[in-house]
């Protein structure tokens, strides 16, 4: 077997063995490794029996020559030893896996340190591998560090530990989940009270109703009261309904909160028994009282035309909170009796609420059914005098997208009131159609207000053809940012090289918002000559704009190139994590950028990212990589090597075992152990 570390003259075992020196030892294992006849020497300074000796002489035995899965175990023990305080949080997580590789009271070890590490991917991983473990101390080391990082006044600790201890892995019974953060709600200042409730709430059961309860029992005035209606719009189990059921005709925030949250109960079981009780207190209550329960039933979808009509009558009531609880019902009735009922109360009521219920109801009965008489009636308040219920009934048409209401909204078109136009202007845009594109050119040309442009470009956008771009020319350029993003955004889908050659005339925009728009789609629609660009003008992206385009998969590969290579550190980042999305296809450009990059994060990433993409099939290049002069290279290609290579190269990585760098030697290390655990190939 081949000496990998140092050569030593015969020296005394026992001593060796029962020394604490850390070099003495290394010694010690790198002799023995040399030379399998020595473990015997070291098994009988221990005291141990000649056949036990001889037996561990035989399981260290390797059939292909190579060294021993327990052997490198014991070698790499000393560089995991050496190396689990390094500042390097890179070389922390190298030694935290090769710990978890080893298995067993090395695995025990390295979550015990890994629970407090600050360096986050780390501590959420051995967390998780803590809560999983069968040590209770370490268990019990991992609950206590996750209930300190839910009772934090920091926002990102709270959300770290939320995460670990929701995660699917985690192994924590539910019961266990709620404990910590009812935990929290105790221990933590107040907004991370808010914060722990809302997460039970959002889990549910028992205890998520007993804190939502708990809220909606605060004086009306509270900040805990208005949590408390805030969390129940969204709260769809049953274990509220009887409580519920006691607010059903409160004339207050609270009563209109209940009835929401009755109609949208979920579980069966407990919807059954709502409108089984609802009923009841239909058949036999008073008007006013009946109204809420219809209102509830109506909406949950179990209306009858009997209720149906207590609805349009509690509408036209004289009691206004009986009239807002009856229009919000009638959203779940369809009964032309109904409208005919309240066509007149509808065309003329222009008291807020009240209309905004209404016409609510008109829009979602058009929209489900599309029914000519509901429509009618919008065109015809459309038309009137009332300015407010004019506006409410074109944004319901516009809903609607009614094609046949475009002569409606042209007509708006003309009017002096700007709010009026761009009702209009909204209604075009959602009916518009090839062939429109003279007639809202004209609209656009002589429009002054930004809204309403925006609203006619919009419109043009809706269209998507390439004749759109004659009258939108004349605009992308315009002063108003929000004018040239609209363009852009309208003629970009066209796909045309003219849509490109106007595009690139906001390529050195003064907004780098728009600037970068128009790059995206540049880089979309010409990738050829954009690519050529970019590299002279990339120094103004944002690594935010840079992920964005990394992720965008119109980009070209050859301006992902371009960043990886010419761009700045976050460019590189993200440009080699979206080459590494796009799978196999991008591995020659991985390798590109790992071979030629001047950066060496840029040049590990990739490389470590060619490994991802092409596994085994690329063995003697993370061979190669291990000869670079960076050292982040070398140890991205030991990893690589570790993860895809064959059993025979661990002769190829032990002797990084002794590298200078850290990271290169952990990685090795790691390495090395996981290749001694692999089967040896078939001769």
């Amino acid at each position: 077997m081949r000496l990998y570390m140092l050569s030593a003259p015969r020296i005394s075992w026992s001593k060796v063995v029962m020394s604490y020196n850390r070099s003495l030892r290394f010694l010690a294992f790198a002799v023995a490794l040399s030379a399998p006849s020595l473990v015997v020497d070291v098994a009988a300074a221990a005291g141990q029996s000649k056949a036990a000796a001889s037996a561990a002489r035989a399981k260290t035995a390797a059939a292909d020559g190579l060294p021993t899965e327990i052997d490198i175990a014991t070698q790499a023990r000393v560089v995991f030893d050496e190396l689990a305080g390094n500042a390097d949080p890179r070389v922390r997580m190298a030694v935290y896996e090769g710990r978890l590789a080893l298995g067993k009271e090395d695995r025990s070890k390295a979550v015990a340190a890994g629970i407090d590490d600050a360096f986050t991917p780390l501590r959420k991983r051995a967390l998780l591998a803590a809560l999983a473990d069968k040590d209770k101390k370490v268990r019990e080391l991992s609950l206590a560090s996750l209930a300190k990082g839910l009772a934090s006044g920091e926002a990102g600790e709270r959300e770290f530990a939320a995460e670990i201890i929701v995660d699917s892995t985690s192994g924590l019974k539910p019961l266990e989940v709620t404990a910590q953060f009812r935990k929290a709600t105790v221990d933590g200042g107040p907004e991370t009270r808010t914060w722990a409730r809302a997460q039970l709430i959002r889990l549910g059961g028992k205890p998520g109703w007993e804190v939502l309860a708990a809220l909606l029992a605060e004086p009306a005035d509270s900040k805990e009261f208005a949590e408390g209606l805030k969390r129940l719009a969204d709260y769809k189990e049953g274990l509220g309904a009887t409580w519920a059921l006691t607010h059903l005709h409160d004339r207050d925030q609270l009563g209109a909160a209940v009835r929401a949250y009755l109609a949208q109960i979920s579980d069966s079981k407990s919807a059954g028994e709502v409108v089984k009780s609802l009923n009841k207190i239909y058949d036999k209550a008073e008007f006013a009282q009946r109204v809420d329960a219809a209102a509830v039933l109506s909406v949950r979808g179990a209306g009858t035309p009997a209720i149906a009509k207590s609805l349009s009558k509690g509408a036209r009531f004289t009691d206004p909170a009986v009239r807002l609880v009856s229009l919000w019902g009638l959203r779940g009735v369809r009964d032309a009796a109904v409208l005919s009922e309240m066509r007149e109360r509808v065309s003329t009521n222009e008291t807020e609420w009240e209309a905004a219920l209404a016409f609510e109801w008109l829009t979602m009965w058009a929209k489900a059914t599309g029914d000519a008489k509901v429509i009618e009636l919008l065109q015809e308040i459309a038309k009137s005098d009332r300015r407010s219920l004019r506006l409410n009934a074109l944004d319901a048409l516009s809903q609607v997208a009614h094609r046949p209401s475009v002569a409606l909204f042209e007509a708006a078109m003309k009017e002096g009131q700007t709010e009026i136009r761009q009702a209009a202007a909204r209604g075009l845009a959602a009916v518009a159609r090839p062939g429109d594109e003279k007639r809202l050119a004209e609209y656009l040309r002589k429009e002054p207000v930004l809204e309403v442009k925006l609203a006619l470009i919009r419109a043009f956008a809706a269209i998507g053809t390439p004749e759109i771009l004659d009258p939108l020319q004349f605009v992308i350029t315009a002063p108003q940012v929000e004018i040239k993003r609209a363009v852009v955004e309208a003629v970009a889908p066209t796909g045309t090289s003219k849509a490109a050659s106007l595009i690139g005339l906001l390529k050195r925009d003064a907004d780098l918002e728009t600037r970068f728009l128009a790059w995206q789609f540049y880089l979309r629609l010409d990738p050829k000559a954009a690519a050529k660009d970019l590299k002279a003008t990339i120094g103004w992206l944002s690594a935010a704009q840079a992920h964005t385009l990394a992720q965008d998969p119109k980009i070209g590969a050859d301006a992902l190139e371009i960043l990886a290579l010419d761009g700045s550190d976050a460019h590189r980042t993200a440009a080699v994590k979206g080459l590494a999305s796009r799978g196999d296809s991008s591995a020659t450009r991985l390798l590109s950028i790992s071979d030629r990059s001047q950066n060496e994060d840029a040049a590990a990433a990739a490389l470590a990212a060619l490994a991802a993409v092409r596994g085994s099939a690329s063995v003697p290049t993370y061979r190669e990589g291990t000869k670079s002069r960076f050292p982040l290279v070398r140890a991205a290609s030991y990893a690589a090597l570790g993860q895809y290579g064959p059993r025979q190269v661990i002769d190829f990585v032990l002797p990084a075992v002794s590298d200078r760098e850290p990271l290169v030697r952990v990685e090795a290390a790691v390495a090395a152990v996981r290749l001694s655990q692999k089967k040896p190939e078939a001769l």
